[in-house]
């Protein structure tokens, strides 16, 4: 479990191209509805990269299971190089996955909450 959460935090915080030191630092409370806008615009590219990333994730998976490797099915079992990649995979789409659906749900608020401001 420990193992899956320091991949998705590593995940995000190579979406968000920063470090956390230097995110908290830059950490500001938008309050007119440009600055909203340009976080649900951030916020919209960093969903469509982990969508992107899982995607990727996505095929290599396929592309394992179907792999020459994998062809090789021994008493029943698969390869145990293609299952454990298969694995991998699956930890990494579902991690980017969920980061894509709060990144979205954060640009969702700010374009809301920037038109909120603008009295739309």
């Amino acid at each position: 479990m420990l193992r899956r959460t320091m991949m998705a935090l590593t995940l995000a915080l190579t979406l968000a191209g920063a470090d956390g030191a230097t995110h908290a630092q830059s950490a500001k409370v938008p309050a007119t509805p440009e600055e909203h806008f340009a976080l649900a615009k951030k916020y919209q590219e960093q969903a469509d990269a982990a969508r992107k990333q899982a995607a990727e994730h996505r095929a290599m998976a396929e592309a394992a299971k179907n792999s020459t490797a994998n062809a090789h099915i021994k008493h029943g079992q698969k390869d145990p190089r293609v299952a454990k990649m298969e694995k991998h995979c699956a930890a990494l789409v579902s991690a980017a996955d969920k980061l894509a659906e709060e990144n979205q749900k954060a640009a969702e608020f700010h374009t809301l909450r920037g038109k909120e401001l603008q009295g739309k």
